[in-house]
């Protein structure tokens, strides 16, 4: 399976709306891009689907228990990009 690698675009995108930070636990290293609802088979990168993780979070809470992250980080997404 061929990988996708998000744009710069998107990724500068949702870096300055999290304000360059992990929106878990507010590390400024090692960050992730992180798609909550996932890419599909489109492939999207709308940045309203993409928080900042940092490494740890991303691996260690999100992917290892989306069920109760995912509704969080669709929470906190909502909050950053409301108009």
């Amino acid at each position: 399976m061929k990988r996708y690698k998000t744009s710069e675009e998107t990724y500068q995108k949702v870096m300055e709306a999290c304000m360059g930070m992990c929106v878990l636990c507010g590390k400024t290293v090692g960050l992730e891009l992180h798609h909550i609802r996932g890419r599909g088979r489109f492939l999207t990168d709308d940045p309203t689907n993409c928080v900042m993780l940092c490494n740890d979070c991303h691996e260690n809470k999100v992917h290892g228990n989306l069920k109760k992250y995912r509704p969080i980080l669709l929470k906190i997404a909502s909050d950053i990009y409301k108009d």
